[in-house]
Formats: structure tokens, C-alpha cells, sequence
């Protein structure tokens, strides 16, 4: 070997003791890494003179590998411990080599490789949903360490040689987080920065910057270009790992902010990217749901205070697992009332069936809330629901001190006067013309009357999903109250007494029809009096005589 420059002979010789003792005894795959890195690296340093900085570059490269393969190796139960006593020792060296200087960073009596695996695993425990993580280095091994490094269940990993490739990568897909490389051929990592900058949608990504330049220069570069963190190699497996794990806790608290009002999907998809959903308030065909639960003033009193808090608490949870399950966004409470849409912040061309399926859920949770409450409650929860399709302003529609995702307008007042007319017409779920025209013609739905509701100029045509016991029962029900309604609206009130008075006798506790038979002798009434100057056809549910 020729002569190498003083400031590298200490360097130097950790790296042969290195060599030497990997060839005595230990794993194959281990002494295979320590040998060619160590021989890599003193060839470096064989031509002599100080090491340039492309050669500082390449060492970092060459004691971090050995490092992650010693630590990896401990990780999978290898007896490395004897070899990781000198790696500690090369790392000293290279950092003194490095600086130019004497000086020598002080050690723990605990090996810093096994202190670098538990910190690895520790950092591994609880987190069981995999993180996109985007690694972006041209030289294959730091790749394949860093593979061996993160695989396994906590991260879902794609790589780039370059950073071309890794612009591709990001135009292609979503990730957790990105880590980069600066020195590569051709775009480089500033210039990956530099591009994401322009893209803006990339904004609350982090990207930490692992790179074999060390100077504070290129640090302050990369900070202000974007990355999240910069480390130079040789770095410690275990001080990565927990670089990225606070940069995702960082993601994973934007995401529960998100998570009030949306999907955990759309939560994690906009933690990521949230440039690509405009939350400014924009024009968007939705549908609302509204839901509110009955009685609830008569039970809180019953309750007291804290069981109520508990009662509600458990059907309102309840009942946005139904919302969120289905794609919707839970906008808010309102004392006993819970309000979604469908529609926004994403399109979703099937947003009128997807509130349905969460209003069929909602139904179909109440059997095991009432199993747990109805005996403290003193009777079955149960709520009436009023579901509205059409345009509305949606957005942030809080303030700068709180984000509120939600609808505005027309359609939304419409959404919750239809759910008051569930309580005067004792129906579950309601649902204007606008919803029932976007639905599968098949449904088992009820045309219930033309009404006029409360701060609503046009008149509207409500519509009832049935919940019946058998298909024929609806059937039957749903299709002789349409004939008696049309009887009616037509003025044939005789012929509308008679098949109400039918449907009546089989089901004597059915709303609508209930309702409808009053009309009707009231109707009958008023002609016999002469009184036509109403529209019995239209139902007022804006009097509150009705």
C-alpha cells in the first residue's frame, strides 16, 4: 500500500484491524460487507495527500454501510459484538479525519450498534399501518442497507437511482416521507428539492436529506429548500430511524386533525398532499345527511348529566362510524344532531347511494346500542333522518383559528328542515326528489306529498325509504299509499278514504298513511264547507298546526 498522509493513518489503521478481525469468525454475509467496504475505503486512501472532498464523500459512504450491516446483522440475532467494538473505533477515526483534527467524541460503555438496534425496534413497536417511504440514492448499496435496514412490516418502500427517477416516482404515487441523496449524476438532490418547491403539492412531505457532504453550507442549502432534516454519513441506523419516526408522528397528528371530518383514508391522503384537495370554498353537487336523535331532552333529564354525556357520546360515535365508514365527511354536532355530506372534498359520482348506505347503517346499529342503554334510558334510542342532493358551497367554512370542513347553502337548510319533517310525519328516513332521482330505481322507496317546509320558498316532493319486515309489505304499502296520495292530490277524496282506510287496517301504526287519512277528511270538510281557497294537495309543514 503507498504512503497515506498522516491525518489518515489512525483511520487507516482501524480499518485493517477492522478487516482482520472480519475475517477470523462471524457471519458470512457480515464479513463479506466489513471486508469490501474496508478494502474500498483503503483504497481510497492509498494514493496519499489529504482526502479530497468527492474521497471524504466516498469513506462516509463506506463507514456508513459497515455500520448498518453491523447493526442489521445484530438485529437478526448475529453475534457481532467483538467487530462492533472497532466499527465504534473506525467511526471515531473518520469523524477525526474528517474534521481534520485530534479531537475524539466521547463513547458509552454500551457498544453504540447495540444501542442503535434497540433504538430500531423501540422505534418499530405500536405502529402496525406501513408508511410509503420513497429512498432516493444512486450508489445500490446504500439502497440495499437501507432496505435491510426499514423492511419488514413498518414501511412500504420504493427506491430511485436518481433523482430524476425519483420526480417520476412522485408524479406516479403517494409517500410518507423521502429519503434523499444530494449528490447524484445528473438533477441532484437540491434540484429534487428545488422542483418539489414548484409543485406545491408535495409541501408537508418530509424529506430528510442523508448525504456524504458534511458542510454547514450545504445543510443550511437543503433546510431551506425543504428538507425536513439533514444527516451526513457515516450516520447511525438508529438516529435515522428516529428522525423518520418524528417526522411521520409529525404526519400522524396532521392526519388525526383530519380524521375529525374525514375517512382515515382521505385523512392520510391529504396529510400527505393536502394542495391536491382545494379547501377553499368552491361549487360542488353533494348530498347531506342529517340525523338527530329523539327524545333527547326527555332522557338527558332522566339521565343526569354524566350518563347522558356517556349515552350520547356512544350513539353519536356510533353513528359517525356509519358516515365515515361509508366515504362521508362528518361535518359536525349539533347538541343531538349529526350532519354529513357526500360529494366533497373528493367527487364521488355515487354520493346520493353512498348517504343512503349510511343511513341504512345508522338503522342497523340502534339493536346493539339498545341493548346496552335501553334499560338505563327507559325506552329504545331512535332517530329520523332527512337526506338532500344538490348544489352547495363547500369548504373550510370555519375561521383561522379552527378548520371546519362543510357545505353552505340552499341544499343544506333543505337537508335539515327534511329531517324535522321525519318527526311530523313519523318516518325514519326522508329524502327529497333531487336524492331519490340519483338512486337505483329499484329501491323500496315511498312517495309521501308535496310539502311546503319551514323557510323554504319552492315547494318540494319528500320521499320515504321503507323499512319494512318483507318485501311484499312494502310492496303492498308503499304502492296503495301512492294510489291513495294521487286520489287525493287529484281531488277524489272518497276514492283516497277508502284505499287509506285498507292500508290502515293492516298497519294501524303507520305514519304517513296516518297522516294522510287527516288530510283527507279535512280536505272533505273544507269542500263541504265551500272553503277552496287552500291546496290540500300541498302539504304545510311550515304551520305548526299540521
Amino acid at each position: 500500500m503507498a504512503t497515506v498522509s498522516e491525518v489518515s493513518i489512525p483511520f487507516v489503521n482501524a480499518m485493517q484491524e477492522l478487516r482482520e478481525l472480519a475475517l477470523e469468525s462471524i457471519d458470512a454475509d457480515l464479513r463479506q460487507t466489513l471486508v469490501k467496504e474496508a478494502e474500498k475505503a483503503l483504497g481510497i486512501l492509498s494514493g496519499g495527500g489529504r482526502p479530497t472532498e468527492k474521497q471524504m464523500h466516498a469513506l462516509g459512504n463506506s463507514v456508513n454501510r459497515i455500520l448498518g450491516a453491523v447493526d442489521v446483522a445484530i438485529l437478526d440475532g448475529v453475534d457481532a459484538e467483538p467487530v462492533s467494538m472497532k466499527v465504534a473505533e473506525c467511526l471515531k477515526q473518520f469523524e477525526t479525519l474528517r474534521v481534520g483534527s485530534e479531537e475524539r467524541r466521547e463513547s458509552g460503555s454500551e457498544s453504540d450498534a447495540t444501542f442503535a438496534v434497540q433504538e430500531a425496534c423501540l422505534s418499530r413497536d405500536g405502529d402496525n399501518l406501513p408508511n410509503r417511504i420513497l429512498i432516493v440514492d444512486d450508489e445500490a448499496e446504500n439502497r440495499e442497507l437501507l432496505a435491510r435496514l426499514l423492511g419488514g412490516d413498518t414501511y412500504d418502500l420504493t427506491f430511485a437511482a436518481d433523482g430524476q427517477e425519483a420526480l417520476q416516482k412522485l408524479d406516479e404515487a403517494d409517500y410518507d416521507a423521502m429519503i434523499l441523496d444530494i449528490e447524484m449524476p445528473g438533477v441532484d438532490g437540491f434540484e429534487v428539492l428545488a422542483q418539489l418547491e414548484g409543485m406545491g403539492s408535495w409541501h408537508h412531505m418530509p424529506i430528510i436529506v442523508v448525504t456524504g457532504r458534511s458542510g454547514d453550507e450545504d445543510a443550511v442549502r437543503a433546510i431551506k429548500g425543504g428538507a425536513e432534516d439533514f444527516l451526513s454519513r457515516p450516520i447511525r441506523p438508529a438516529l435515522l430511524l428516529a428522525r423518520i419516526n418524528s417526522c411521520l408522528e409529525k404526519k400522524r397528528l396532521r392526519e388525526k386533525a383530519f380524521q375529525q371530518h374525514f375517512s382515515p383514508q382521505l385523512a392520510r391522503e391529504m396529510a400527505r398532499t393536502p394542495d391536491l384537495i382545494n379547501m377553499e370554498p368552491r361549487e360542488a353537487e353533494v348530498t347531506v345527511l342529517f340525523c338527530d336523535i329523539r327524545r333527547f331532552s326527555t332522557i338527558s333529564e332522566r339521565l343526569g348529566p354524566s350518563e347522558t354525556i356517556d349515552w350520547l357520546s356512544d350513539v353519536l360515535g356510533r353513528l359517525s362510524d356509519c358516515i365515515v365508514d361509508s366515504g362521508g365527511v362528518l361535518v359536525d354536532y349539533t347538541g343531538d344532531e349529526v350532519m354529513a355530506l357526500w360529494g366533497a372534498p373528493k367527487e364521488q359520482h355515487d354520493h346520493a347511494e353512498r348517504a343512503l348506505q349510511a343511513a341504512v347503517a345508522m338503522l342497523q346499529a340502534l339493536p346493539s346500542l339498545n341493548e346496552r342503554w335501553t334499560e338505563k334510558i327507559g325506552s329504545p334510542t331512535e332517530v329520523g333522518i332527512g337526506i338532500n342532493t344538490g348544489q352547495a358551497l363547500v369548504g373550510n367554512v370555519g375561521t383561522h383559528r379552527k378548520f371546519k370542513y362543510g357545505a353552505l347553502g340552499t341544499t343544506v337548510n333543505l337537508g335539515s328542515r327534511i329531517q324535522e319533517a321525519t318527526k311530523k310525519l313519523r318516518c325514519i328516513i326522508i329524502m327529497s326528489q333531487t336524492t331519490r332521482d340519483r338512486l337505483p330505481g329499484n329501491l323500496a322507496v315511498r312517495r309521501l306529498s308535496k310539502v311546503r317546509l319551514r323557510n323554504i320558498e319552492a315547494v318540494q316532493e319528500l320521499f320515504q325509504l321503507m323499512n319494512s319486515d318483507t318485501e311484499s309489505d312494502s310492496f303492498a304499502l308503499r304502492t296503495g299509499y301512492e294510489t291513495a296520495l294521487t286520489h287525493f292530490e287529484e281531488g277524489r277524496y272518497p276514492e283516497a278514504l277508502v284505499v287509506v282506510g285498507q292500508l290502515l287496517v293492516k298497519n294501524p301504526h303507520d305514519g304517513p298513511c296516518l297522516h294522510l287519512s287527516k288530510r283527507i277528511v279535512g280536505a272533505m270538510a273544507a269542500t263541504q264547507q265551500g272553503d277552496d281557497h287552500q291546496s290540500p294537495e300541498i302539504l304545510d309543514l311550515d304551520n305548526p298546526n299540521m
